[in-house]
């Protein structure tokens, strides 16, 4: 199986879920996975297509001292010639992940491991390396380094976004912007893991999503302005974490990409502008992780009518028969809710007997003492009250 980050704060993994994390981000599969080590271990032993160089890696200055370098540069051995399969780009003794740009001309890869490739992923010393490819011109027009190169976007324009995950191991990432120059137009340094970033297509925006942290850059989106090097928002994604985003060049609007959901707009101000569109997905959803909690959004409605509450139930009842029974926790949470509905339907035994069985699966489930207030409300005594 192919390890995933996770989407709470995490450590950093090493170097085989470093890769699998790209991998696993494209759908890819173990096969794939275990070919890139394959290609690798051929490089290293001078096995492969490439012919070892024994010149140490280039290394070039840059305008901003928090990165390694870019730069523009020709590549002088005319023997060379870039190979490009599905999911992996090789030229020389270079070897990583890419991107393409839509229109095909771009292509951009990176690699995060050390110089030699003995050490890649988590490290504590050893930048990585990024390269943009002209595939027109058949040559790599910039070349650089930076701790740890991750998820690279390129756009038609040869605008190209990496994620720099950082050596060490604590909680960090910058997201840099260039132009296909190589020169560094915007960076964003931030105390949280990168989650997910775009470019647009013509390199008019780009954008990046933190995950959690206890810090001020935890659970966020920025959304950056590539031509004025503008940072248009930084706002907490309401809509949660998306399979992908999208940006419209024309409005501005980021469009996050939810798999079994659908797809829901941020204004170019970072407004969630589709918030109702993407409750009514969730409450219509067969999947109970969504339905659940949107039904639980419902009954916390300050005004609660009698209508909302028979919709909370109906849909509680639908998300148990789609599966929530058979995890005791969300049986658990489907039997608390059930029990606030009849509550606020004024059907109190119903209430109490949803949350005599919720509290059976889970003690700290929080309703024993609406279930004793509605038991002394019906003048019963407490079962599991001492004489």
């Amino acid at each position: 199986m192919l390890f995933a980050k996770g989407l709470m704060s995490w450590s950093r993994p090493a170097f085989g879920e470093v890769l699998a994390e790209n991998l696993s981000s494209s759908h890819l599969n173990k096969e794939i996975y275990m070919r890139w080590f394959a290609k690798l271990r051929n490089l290293l032993a001078g096995k492969g297509t490439a012919t070892r160089q024994s010149a140490p890696p280039t290394k070039l200055s840059s305008p901003l001292a928090m990165f390694a370098s870019a730069t523009a540069m020709h590549d002088r051995t005319a023997a060379k010639r870039a190979t490009v399969d599905e999911h992996f780009f090789q030229f020389g003794d270079y070897f990583g992940l890419y991107a393409r740009s839509r229109s095909g001309r771009w292509v951009l890869s990176w690699s995060d491991a050390e110089p030699s490739g003995r050490i890649g992923g988590h490290r504590e010393s050893g930048n990585g390396t990024y390269l943009l490819y002209d595939a027109e011109a058949e040559q790599v027009v910039v070349r650089g380094e930076m701790d740890r190169p991750n998820r690279g976007h390129v756009a038609d324009s040869g605008h190209f976004s990496l994620e720099d995950w950082h050596l060490g191991s604590a909680l960090g990432g910058t997201f840099s912007v260039f132009d296909s120059s190589g020169q560094a137009i915007f960076s964003k340094e931030v105390t949280a893991n990168i989650l997910l970033s775009e470019i647009s297509p013509n390199g008019k925006f780009a954008l990046f999503q933190t995950a959690n942290s206890s810090t001020d850059d935890g659970c966020k989106m920025f959304l950056i302005e590539i031509d004025r090097r503008n940072l248009l928002f930084s706002v907490e994604p309401l809509a949660g974490w998306p399979e992908r985003y999208e940006i419209d060049e024309q409005t501005g609007e980021v469009i996050a990409h939810l798999r079994e959901l659908g797809s829901f707009r941020y204004s170019r101000q970072g407004d969630f502008i589709d918030a109702e569109t993407l409750a009514k997905a969730k409450l219509e959803s067969s999947r109970y992780e969504f339905a659940i909690p949107a039904a639980e959004q419902i009954l916390k409605s300050p005004e609660l009518t009698h209508e909302q509450a028979k919709e909370a139930l109906n849909i509680v009842a639908q998300a148990r028969r789609n599966g929530a029974d058979q995890v005791d926790a969300w049986r658990a949470r489907s039997l608390k809710l059930q029990g606030l509905a009849h509550e606020a339907l004024g059907d109190f035994r119903e209430a109490i007997a949803a949350f005599d069985e919720a509290l059976e699966l889970d003690p700290k489930i929080g309703v024993k003492r609406k279930r004793d207030s509605l038991l002394k409300r019906l003048g019963q005594p407490n079962p599991n009250r001492p004489c």
